[in-house]
């Protein structure tokens, strides 16, 4: 599901920006210091966080008035980095601020805001985006990580995308709780 949630994007900025799906990439950062990298927008998972305000879900769910068993959803947060490489530094600029500007205009996306060109995945429920903005240090570290060079880039956190795993399984439902009230000896 999490490449599922980053092909979508993908998809969505080659349309809205009007780039070949040869300049949108989804690859590791790294390749940027190789001398051989194409041109284009380069699309990164950078870090994976659990969203811990929905971590207390139910364990069961109510399929035809039978109480199944099923382990609740884990709900991520995608840290997604956004690099431009393109001919000039000044187009790499532009593209990077036309790219903000998409993600301003349209900071969620679903079913109900799906290009029929472009259908939003069915096991995915919602990806909204969210600026992240790093500081010098931060920036400084992930670019020293990656080989020295700094190519324009944007750092985006994809919100709640749900990971869950279609087993469950089959269980009686409690009806009533007895408690023994003798004494033990």
């Amino acid at each position: 599901m999490i490449l599922d949630a980053l092909n979508y994007i993908r998809e969505e900025l080659v349309f809205e920006l009007g780039l070949t799906s040869d300049e949108v990439i989804i690859e590791n950062l790294q390749v940027l210091k190789q001398a051989e990298n194409k041109e284009g927008l380069y699309i990164s998972l950078f870090n994976v966080e659990q969203e811990g305000i929905l971590k207390n879900t139910p364990h069961y769910i109510n399929v035809n008035n039978q109480i199944r068993y099923k382990e609740p959803p884990v709900y991520l947060n995608l840290f997604v980095f956004f690099a431009f490489e393109f001919e000039t530094y000044t187009k790499s600029v532009q593209r990077m601020s036309d790219t903000i500007e998409v993600f301003q205009n349209r900071h969620w996306f679903s079913s109900e805001n799906e290009r029929i060109a472009n259908p939003f995945p069915d096991n995915l429920e919602k990806i909204m985006l969210e600026l992240f903005s790093l500081n010098f240090e931060q920036l400084n570290h992930i670019w020293g990580v990656l080989g020295g060079d700094h190519f324009p880039s944007v750092m985006y956190k994809l919100r709640l995308v749900k990971l869950q795993r279609d087993i469950d399984l089959e269980g009686p439902a409690i009806n009533t709780i007895s408690v023994n009230t003798s004494p033990t000896e």
